[in-house]
């Protein structure tokens, strides 16, 4: 696991073209670069009812960039010293979230999704699910 902290978190915002068609929300380079990390797994996440949370967790090795493509979600981000809350409530909005920060998203409206694109495939052994392993893993 990185020693990623609050300051390592970064903003994203992807091109979004909104008519009465609807919107259009780009994703410039999908071979990663635009996101500075190689693209492996992608999966989204909706239907998720207000107020409730999804996340809730850290990863060891990977590094995932949410955007929010529709509806409004608040992300509290934590590296066991400080935390702080985003909130992604436009098209293309978006957080790259390194390994080590603990995340939790609050799913703000019916109809919010969320795609999160991951540099690593899916390994049950990156995950951090409980709070008390992560905090000792933080600890100086």
């Amino acid at each position: 696991m990185t020693e990623a902290t609050i300051d390592d978190l970064r903003v994203l915002r992807f091109g979004s073209f909104t008519s009465v068609e609807g919107t259009l929300t780009v994703f410039p380079d999908t071979g990663g670069l635009s996101l500075d990390m190689p693209i492996r797994r992608v999966f989204a996440v909706s239907g998720v009812p207000p107020g409730a949370v999804r996340g809730n967790h850290a990863h060891r090795w990977c590094t995932q960039a949410v955007v929010c493509l529709h509806g409004s979600v608040s992300i509290a981000l934590d590296d066991g010293q400080r935390s702080t809350t985003m909130k992604l409530d436009a098209p293309g909005s978006g957080i790259s979230i390194p390994p080590g920060i603990w995340n939790t998203l609050a799913f703000e409206g019916p109809d919010t999704v969320v795609i999160v694109f991951c540099d690593q495939p899916y390994d049950e052994a990156d995950y951090l699910r409980d709070r008390a392993e992560f905090e000792a893993l933080k600890r100086p």
